[in-house]
This record gives structure tokens, C-alpha cells and sequence, in this order.
């Protein structure tokens, strides 16, 4: 069976299933500050898992909320909600994230957007798609762009820092957004919604998808290693170097 195939046909599935899902986004837990997981969460990785367990038995898999499974070096990487404050609060951002490595490399990424009918996708060397359109960075210019830059949300300290990058930023693009999940950002920056994407403290869950969907639509994508956290930098061609440069401290 075709891993790819799967994976979207999967990302329909549990697309389905979230929008009949959100009658119970009230059932929360708090799982540190500002970190939420919610009923659906948990039985949406659950579902994505025993899939995955049935038609591809010898991979392993990494999710949010239960972890890493198996010793393979063939691995699915799933966020089963990736925007759970987003899906608490029927704001229509939330995600679903799967992707698909083999010996350290991304081969394939599915991010599904259910509340707008929405899936990206991408498989190495092949492009970017929206809901199997080929897809392309935006070509807007520098004073013109929009730009999402997320927070701090999970650290308050690192407050004052980001609003001085803040600042420099403004000084590229015309206006700036936050939409609460880390997928949509990079879906959204691949598909010439926006020219750019900051991000700190985020999860390999998070980005691996779309990580891959950004970079296959012609984005240029830093993802830092900072021991469990990935610190994502990522932006057109054209406004990459500029982005940078500003923000360094």
C-alpha cells in the first residue's frame, strides 16, 4: 500500500471526524502552562495510531500525546489536534499533522485544515499541493507582505525580547498575524497566504508536515534544535535574508 495514498485518504478521515468532534472541545485538561489537551485529542491520536498499526505494522510512530511507539527506522510523526486552543475555542485554524520520515529524513507530509475543507500536502522532490493544486510561495515584495510571528505564549519571559524582534519585522512587512497552529503557518506561508513564518518552543509534531509542504513550495525553512524544542524560521526567497537579519539579537 502507498504510504502517501494513505496518509491523505487518513487526513479526510479524522478531518470528519474532529468537525463532529467539536461538541466536545470543553472537556480539557491542563497539561502545563497554557498546554492544553482535550478529549478529541487523545482519541483522535488513538484513532490515526490503530490505522496506521493495521496497514503499516512494522513502522513506528511519534505522537503528541502518547509518545513514541516501535524501533524502526521508518517513522509517522502525528499531531492529532495541532491548535487545541484554536479547536476549544471553535476558532477555525486547528490542524491535523501527519508525516512520514525514513532514517532522519521527511519523505512525505499531510496537513488537513477540517473547519475550511483544507488539505495540503507534499512528498519530497514532487511540489506542494492544496487539495491537489500545485501550490507556490508568494512573490510579494518587501513593505507589501504579511507575516505571521506567534507569541511567546508558553514563556512570558521571553516577552520583551519578541516584541523587540516585533518591531524590526515591521520594518518588512506590512501587518502580522498569530493563528494558533504551527502546520496552518507553514501551510499558509507555502501557499502564498502569507511571506513568512516565526515561531520559538515548538515540537517536531508540530512542523514536520509542514515543514516539508513549505520548503517543496519554494519557502527557505530554519528549523533550530534547542534541546526538546524546535525554533522555526521560515520565509520567501526573496525576503529571507532581510528576515533573518532582523532578527538576530
Amino acid at each position: 500500500m502507498d504510504r502517501f495514498k494513505f496518509a491523505l485518504h487518513l487526513a479526510k478521515e479524522v478531518s470528519s471526524m474532529l468537525l463532529s468532534e467539536v461538541r466536545n472541545a470543553h472537556l480539557i485538561t491542563a497539561k502545563a502552562v497554557n498546554d492544553y489537551v482535550t478529549e478529541s485529542d487523545r482519541k483522535v491520536e488513538e484513532f490515526i495510531r490503530s490505522r496506521i498499526s493495521s496497514s503499516f505494522p512494522e513502522d513506528e510512530m511519534l505522537g503528541e500525546e502518547y509518545g513514541i511507539t516501535g524501533s524502526s527506522s521508518s517513522i509517522w510523526i502525528i499531531d492529532p489536534i495541532d491548535g487545541t486552543v484554536d479547536f476549544m475555542n471553535h476558532f477555525p485554524c486547528y490542524t491535523v499533522s501527519i508525516a512520514y520520515m525514513e532514517d532522519g529524513e521527511i519523505i512525505f507530509g499531510v496537513v488537513a485544515v477540517p473547519e475550511h475543507g483544507e488539505i495540503f500536502s507534499a512528498e519530497k522532490g514532487k511540489g506542494a499541493f492544496l487539495n491537489g493544486k500545485r501550490i507556490e510561495a508568494s512573490t510579494i515584495s518587501q513593505g507589501k507582505a504579511l507575516a505571521i510571528m506567534v507569541p511567546p505564549h508558553r514563556f512570558h519571559s521571553e516577552l520583551d525580547a519578541y516584541l523587540g524582534r516585533m518591531r524590526k519585522l515591521y520594518e518588512i512587512y506590512s501587518d502580522m498575524r498569530s493563528l494558533g497552529s504551527a502546520a496552518i503557518s507553514l501551510c499558509y506561508l507555502a501557499s502564498g497566504r502569507v511571506s513568512c513564518y516565526y515561531e520559538k518552543f515548538l515540537h517536531i509534531y508540530d512542523v514536520a508536515a509542514g515543514i516539508l509542504i513549505a520548503r517543496e513550495a519554494g519557502c527557505i525553512v530554519d528549523a533550530a534544535e534547542d534541546g526538546s524544542f524546535v525554533h522555526i524560521l521560515a520565509a520567501t526567497e526573496a525576503l529571507y535574508g532581510m528576515t533573518k537579519e532582523a532578527l538576530l539579537d
